[in-house]
């Protein structure tokens, strides 16, 4: 049991020093992803636990202007010992009244601790952790429940994820499904080339990335956006494109159903597939990706993943995220097709704790809530009515 001195806001300067520090430390909980934030209109803050003697956690907090009050978030936080009862009490006791005092209304926290971890086609491996949600609840926290299905209001809930501690990736084409297998063997057969995305080619990575948002009816990020990723997070994101060199394919594949397609190509090099990929202290995420959907052939994306993997398990990271499922199993969803390709390297499906509410300003958050509500629903109506 530790004594705890204080809880105090720290400088930028201050938090940058020891966030790579904390245990289970991510990309969001980072002055970088503060940055990226910030030329998206979220303002930065930064506090932190002491004892005498060490750190004993921290948070990132975004916090947004809606009207004359701030709206704050903690990002897969605040990065602490969740099963230190004590200690949470005090940060989060101490948190609400920092909040305040910036003009805060309520604080929404979604941290990367895990619910309940899935075998590959969704069924539930072990007990469920129900614990820390207790606790978050019994210090007035409002857990948003077990959602299913992609929200645009924090990170998601369910993820698919590949443990490759130790492993190589012979043992890992064992564990991947046969349709997987055949993908694996057939991207590797095509003049596929993987590169990384820089000034040059900038461009074609956002086409790709704007093809495939629109083809499946969702929100693309700007290029400004992306342009950010890469300036503020640095070594901790990989953007690629995966090229098909135009020439040996035009000489080695003259029975291919799409070579007069790609003969009419201008680019000696033709981009297909594209994908951002973040870093955590144990894992690569899978963030952001796109295909050419006439290309889909090719199965470019497939020699993506492979290739990223491959850069994980030669860093020695432990897992490889393939990133956000809907956690709806049922072969007739919507988002089925995302969990489906996923599922086939193998891995198993993760569930987080998920979302939850802290309201520091009861009236302010009622009015909130009503509005946006309002907003939503004028929002679906025009969705509709323009589908």
């Amino acid at each position: 049991r530790c004594v705890i001195v204080e809880f105090r806001e720290l400088t930028c300067e201050e938090f940058k020093k020891i966030e790579k520090k904390q245990k289970k430390y991510n990309f969001y909980q980072t002055v970088s992803w503060a940055n990226v934030k910030k030329t998206t209109g979220w303002e930065s803050y930064y506090v932190g636990v002491f004892d005498a003697k060490k750190n004993l956690g921290i948070a990132l907090l975004l916090a947004k202007k809606i009207l004359n009050k701030k709206m704050f978030y903690i990002p897969r936080g605040p990065l602490l010992d969740y099963d230190n009862f004590s200690l949470l009490e005090f940060f989060f006791i101490f948190l609400k009244l920092f909040v305040k005092s910036k003009g805060g209304f309520t604080i929404k926290i979604d941290p990367y601790i895990l619910y309940q971890e899935h075998d590959r086609d969704g069924n539930s491996i072990g007990e469920s952790n129900n614990k820390i949600i207790s606790q978050l609840k019994s210090l007035g926290f409002v857990h948003r429940g077990f959602t299913i299905g992609y929200t645009d209001e924090a990170q998601f809930r369910w993820s698919y994820v590949l443990n490759i501690k130790d492993k190589k990736f012979d043992d890992l084409k064992k564990d991947m499904n046969q349709r997987c297998r055949r993908c694996l063997k057939m991207c590797y057969k095509y003049p596929l080339v993987v590169r990384e995305v820089n000034e040059d080619n900038f461009i074609e990575f956002k086409k790709i990335m704007e093809h495939t948002a629109n083809r499946q009816n969702h929100f693309d990020r700007s290029m400004d956006y992306y342009k950010n990723l890469a300036k503020y997070l640095g070594d901790d994101v990989v953007m690629v494109i995966v090229y098909l060199d135009k020439e040996k394919y035009l000489e080695e594949f003259k029975d291919d159903k799409l070579y007069e397609e790609i003969k009419k190509e201008q680019s000696e090099f033709v981009p297909i597939t594209a994908g951002v990929f973040m870093y955590d202290w144990d894992r690569l995420n899978y963030a952001y990706g796109g295909t050419y959907s006439k290309y889909m052939h090719f199965m470019a994306q497939y020699r993506m993943q492979f290739e990223m993997i491959k850069r994980a398990m030669k860093k020695k990271l432990p897992l490889y995220d393939f990133g956000g499922i809907s956690g709806d199993f049922n072969s007739d969803s919507d988002n089925y097709g995302v969990y489906e390709f996923k599922r086939g390297f193998g891995g198993n499906v993760v569930e987080y704790i998920g979302e939850f509410d802290l309201v520091v300003d009861k009236l302010f958050n009622s009015f909130y809530k009503f509005m946006f509500k309002t907003y939503r629903g004028i929002k679906k109506i025009r969705a509709s009515i323009k589908k």
